[in-house]
């Protein structure tokens, strides 16, 4: 349930980065809302971005950011460049900072299922298409929200991990992260029960799925999309796709325009019907 909303106004300084960043019409096109929800009977903090122009109705648009309870949160500035800029292409954004008591792909999976049906409830939703998009960690819930529902339109997967088994041992964050959750004797088990590549004949094959991730990333393998996408080919899923970007970062700094391009145009095949 929706509890609270709040417009945000950046400062001038902020603007001017949002503008830099991503670009004027970002800027002036988008209205920022700063939210709080209950799920599971926690209080759960979250943004919503609309266009401005509210005379016509708009498609959904669920983000996983990535993190956890220390990192990857939204501050005011970032949502609006990161959520604002999809909500600039003609869509409703909503994305979740995850309940505090964060499990790192646990029961805050129910934190974005909640969101979402707030989403559904706004009156600028369209009543019909609705998409996801996850990066990194938030791929990894985005793999856990595919083997729940299956009425998305489509999902967008960026450097997301599928196997945490895999990162433990490239990323020494993540590896912290693991070991304070688990022991030693659990770390097995968890890597298989939230690691997409061990249940990814749960994941729904009715949705098309595009998976994106630069060859050159240091916090979660491209082996992990790699992975996936042959598994998921190999059960007979055959709306999903691969793209590499040669070379890039796990978040594509020198790519971002490139693959802003492709996940706009992948929003809007499936949830405008526009090639």
């Amino acid at each position: 349930m929706l509890r609270s909303k709040k417009i945000i106004t950046l400062s001038e300084s902020e603007q001017a980065l949002v503008k830099n960043g991503w670009g004027d019409d970002v800027l002036k096109s988008v209205e920022l809302q700063k939210i709080s929800y209950t799920s599971d009977g926690y209080i759960v903090d979250g943004y919503a971005a609309f266009p401005v122009n509210r005379s016509i109705k708009y498609p959904l648009i669920i983000w996983n950011r990535g993190g956890d309870e220390m990192s990857g949160r939204f501050d005011d500035f970032l949502a609006w460049g990161i959520l604002g800029e999809i909500a600039s292409w003609g869509y409703i954004v909503l994305a979740s900072q995850y309940r505090d008591k964060d499990q790192f792909g646990g029961e805050e999976l129910n934190d974005i299922l909640n969101i979402l049906k707030i989403g559904m409830q706004f009156e600028e939703f369209d009543g019909e298409n609705v998409g996801v998009e996850g990066w990194s960690r938030g791929g990894m819930m985005t793999y856990q929200m595919l083997t729940r529902i299956s009425f998305l339109k489509c999902a967008v997967i960026v450097a997301g991990l599928s196997n945490i088994q895999r990162n433990i041992g490239i990323n020494e964050n993540l590896n912290k992260k693991i070991n304070l959750l688990t022991s030693d004797r659990k770390i097995e088990e968890y890597a298989v029960e939230r690691s997409a590549v061990n249940f990814y004949d749960k994941i729904s094959m009715d949705v098309p799925l595009i998976l994106i991730h630069g060859t050159q990333d240091k916090k979660v393998s491209h082996k992990d999309s790699e992975e996936i996408y042959e598994l998921l080919k190999q059960s007979g899923k055959e709306n999903v796709e691969l793209i590499l970007i040669e070379g890039g970062d796990h978040y594509l700094r020198k790519d971002r325009k490139h693959v802003s391009e492709i996940r706009k145009n992948r929003f809007n095949k499936f949830l405008k019907l526009i090639d």
